[in-house]
Formats: C-alpha cells, sequence, structure tokens
C-alpha cells in the first residue's frame, strides 16, 4: 500500500492511502501503512517536544491489535478452504486484461495461501477463495453430473417419429444404454430429468418394440 502524509510539528497529519490495496472490509490502513505511519511519526518529530511515551506504547499495542486481527482473518480464510477440498464449487473468474467474468465449476482438489491471499486449486487452475460463489453438496454434484451425461445422450437421438423399420436397429444400443444408466439411478438422481425427459424415454423404447426391437429394462 503507499502511503503519502504530512509532518507537522512532529505529528503525522493528512493521511493519504492508496485505495487500491485498501482492505475489503473498509478500513484504510492495513498493518505495514500503519506501521510506516508510526516510523515517520518518530523519525520527523520535534526533538524539542517528542512525543510521549505513552502515546507510542497505544500506538503499538493498536498495531499488534491490528496485526493480530488479520492473522486471524488469514487463519479462517484458510480454514474456510480447506472445508472446500473435495467439494464441488462454482467459481466467478474475471479475467483482468478483458474484463470478461467467466463461471468456472469442479471439485477442489487442493489450497494454498500466498502473501494475505488463500486460493482453491480446481483442475490445475489458482482461483481466489473470495471468488467461490456456490459450494454444492457432493450427492447434488453427483447427480447433476449423471444427469448431464444422461441428458447429452438423450437430445443425441432423433425424434421419435422419425426412426422406422429401415433405421430402428441403429438406434437399438444407445435407447438400451439409456433405460440401463435410468435404472441404475437412485430416485433422486432420477429427479433431475423431468418429465417430458422421462416420458420421451418412454416413447423410444415403445417405438423400439413396435419394429420387434426388445429393450431391457
Amino acid at each position: 500500500m503507499a502511503v503519502d502524509a504530512t509532518v507537522l510539528d512532529g505529528a503525522v497529519t493528512n493521511i493519504k492511502t492508496d485505495s487500491t490495496s485498501a482492505k475489503k472490509d473498509g478500513s484504510t490502513l492495513d498493518k505495514q501503512a500503519f506501521l510506516q505511519l508510526l516510523v515517520a511519526q518518530m523519525k520527523y518529530q520535534d526533538p524539542l517536544q517528542p512525543t510521549d511515551n505513552t502515546e507510542y506504547v497505544a500506538q503499538l499495542a493498536q498495531f499488534s491489535s491490528l496485526e493480530a486481527m488479520n492473522n486471524m482473518g488469514e487463519t479462517m480464510d484458510m480454514q474456510r478452504a480447506a472445508s472446500l477440498v473435495g467439494k464441488v464449487v462454482t467459481v466467478s473468474s474475471t479475467n483482468e486484461t478483458t474484463g470478461v467474468t467467466t463461471e468456472i465449476t469442479g471439485t477442489v482438489d487442493f489450497i494454498s495461501h500466498s502473501g494475505s491471499k488463500t486460493y482453491v486449486t480446481i483442475d490445475g487452475e489458482q482461483y481466489n477463495l473470495d471468488d467461490v460463489k456456490e459450494v454444492y453438496d457432493n450427492d447434488y454434484a453427483e447427480a447433476d453430473a449423471i444427469a448431464s451425461t444422461w441428458r447429452a445422450t438423450f437430445k443425441e437421438l432423433p425424434d421419435v417419429t422419425k426412426i422406422d423399420s429401415q433405421n430402428a436397429g441403429q438406434y437399438k444400443d444407445a435407447i438400451q444404454n439409456l433405460v440401463t444408466v435410468f435404472n441404475n439411478m437412485s430416485s433422486y438422481q432420477q429427479s433431475f430429468l423431468t418429465d417430458s425427459e422421462k416420458s420421451g424415454l418412454a416413447a423410444y423404447v415403445q417405438r423400439m418394440k413396435d419394429y420387434g426391437i426388445e429393450i431391457q429394462a
């Protein structure tokens, strides 16, 4: 943090700080800036009217309190990040160059800490802990992944009305696979599929039967 201040009669006044590095909690000084101001006050004090030692003690106590609070905040960030390891999260990341914001969803592999910031790593990429927007329950994440994979295969099938006696055979394996996966889902996982998708699967199975192709339930 860059700090500018005016020293008048041995006292530091007119304090200005670089707002780009101010802490996010709204405070205007971090511990490094506070220490810089304290040193400046000691350096430029009036030798004929030195600052009272008790004032220095009070300022040092304030500095120690500020440092302790910052350290506590960093420890809490590490604990929060550690609880995310192995969980599926969504991170909203903004490219500093282009300003484009993208969302990435994946499993947190591990966490790290550098300077005063804590990071989570997803698929080899590092993201700021503060950019984590959503955390998913493991059962939810698994169900969503299974449903998404099932849905992708389902959408590859042609409209059921376009399946006829000539081409029905070529869709047997895909439909059989969809039925098998669906039957192996728990009721909770099946709930991630829409009613139209479920009825659509039943329509494909019936279409196969209409052309003498049996689909195993």
